[in-house]
């Protein structure tokens, strides 16, 4: 399971509106779209690991990471593949040659700064929004805003339930993020930061602080 991130947004109206589907729910995918196709809920391992053996996708810089990736890759026979594998690796070859990448996760991961779309997404005011993100909260979807809006200021308030950890505030304006006050490395904080920091993740999170931290 991921860790998950807290965002909070305050922007002008137009900008909010921006991020809501037809639904009303914010959806990364309004500002920034995966041109290709994948029409299934989820992708299948097997699928997934021939596609990057035969696009020849790097393996993780992590030696043991890496070496159980190249172990997968060179085991996978597309002969072997479930009907509905085969069709996922198929589709998955064509949205790489058309986009780059092979499906929606795989884009987002690099398009959004974060591996999935809005969870939990609430529109609190017609100038407010909060949502949870994995990982991350996700900057490239800001700075594209940012870009749509230019005169606009948005100010993004995230907390990681790493709480104190990954945590701060970004302003953006003219298509780039203007200021930035947030945490560093937990371990290279002074004790007086980590104490700071863990009241803002606290009250981002709006979660009650731990009783050894108060």
């Amino acid at each position: 399971m991921p860790n998950w991130v807290t965002n909070k947004v305050k922007a002008p109206q137009e900008v909010i509106q921006a991020m809501l589907n037809e639904e009303g729910r914010i959806d990364f995918g309004k500002i920034i779209s995966f041109e290709g196709e994948f029409p299934w809920n989820g992708v299948i391992g097997d699928a997934e690991t021939a596609a990057e053996h035969v696009l020849r996708v790097p393996v993780s810089d992590h030696p043991l990471v890496g070496a159980m990736q190249l172990e997968s890759r060179n085991r996978v026979d597309l002969s072997k593949l479930s009907d509905e594998s085969f069709e996922q690796f198929v589709q998955m070859l064509r949205n790489h040659r058309k986009t780059g990448f092979m499906h929606s996760m795989d884009f987002a991961r690099s398009a959004w700064g974060t591996k999935w779309n809005a969870c939990e997404p609430k529109v609190d005011g017609p100038e407010s929004a909060s949502f949870e993100t994995a990982w991350s909260f996700p900057e490239p979807i800001f700075l594209k805003l940012s870009s749509m809006f230019p005169e606009a200021t948005i100010v993004l308030t995230y907390a990681d339930e790493d709480i104190g950890s990954n945590c701060g505030t970004v302003t953006f304006k003219g298509g780039e993020a203007v200021s930035r006050d947030e945490s560093a490395g937990w371990n290279s904080m002074s004790e007086a930061d980590q104490q700071k920091w863990q009241a803002f993740a606290y009250e981002v999170k709006g979660w009650e602080s731990e009783p050894d931290e108060d």
